[in-house]
């Protein structure tokens, strides 16, 4: 999604306290990326700029890497979290945090309140849909209040209006199940094609949603 921000991409964050995969997953190092913007926003500063952190992604847009071990990430990102506004918000216009699952106490629960949109990604079937309600309380008062948004991802036999008066929750956005379009963010393929893929145009509509909503600040998360 935020390859497909529109006029200009966002920059994507990857913060999942479980570990980072898309340095494994595209080649890339495993620096620069989210351990120094962490070291660099460690005492509360304001972090200007992201040009120390990022690595470009073969699909076309700038990433803060995270790390592959889990526990350099979630110290990272809790350091992210103590300092939400001096870390992440003058990196770039629009930055979108890739959180994970946010599983209780999850140290990227406190990036939530700083977050203009949050959109939960989920499976419309019924095991997942059940996860996501009894664990949505919760994310709902983590985070400020309308803020909160669902993508579900393949066919279901609930209709959104549905989904979202059993959740609570507005559903954003339909995901197909796109081979093509999960092979360019899974590595399989590069360059710019992906975004005419199905997943590719559905991502694409779902930012120009979230980008022309009247929101008061720049501060996107994703989760």
């Amino acid at each position: 999604m935020a390859a497909l921000w529109p006029q200009h991409p966002a920059l994507a964050v990857e913060a999942d306290p479980c570990g980072g995969v898309l340095a494994a997953r595209f080649g890339l190092s495993q620096g620069p990326g989210l351990n120094r913007l962490a070291a660099a926003a460690r005492h509360g500063a304001p972090v200007i700029g992201a040009a120390l952190f990022v690595q470009q992604l073969p699909l076309g847009f700038n990433v803060i890497a995270g790390p592959g071990d889990a526990r350099e990430a979630a110290s990272a990102v809790a350091v992210l979290a103590a300092h939400p506004e001096a870390a992440v918000r003058h990196l770039a216009p629009v930055v979108v945090l890739d959180l994970g699952r946010l599983y209780v106490d999850s140290p990227a629960l406190r990036l939530l309140p700083a977050a203009d949109a949050v959109v939960l990604v989920t499976h419309p079937s019924d095991e997942h849909l059940n996860h996501l309600f009894t664990r949505l309380p919760d994310l709902q008062r983590a985070a400020r209040p309308g803020v909160i948004g669902l993508a579900v991802t393949g066919k279901s036999r609930y209709s959104p209006p549905e989904i979202a008066d059993q959740l609570g929750a507005p559903v954003w956005a339909e995901l197909p199940h796109d081979r093509w379009g999960a092979g360019a963010l899974t590595g399989r393929m590069t360059g710019r094609a992906w975004v005419r893929t199905r997943l590719g145009q559905a991502l694409k509509v779902l930012a120009g949603q979230l980008a022309a909503a009247p929101q008061p600040t720049e501060l996107r998360t994703v989760s």
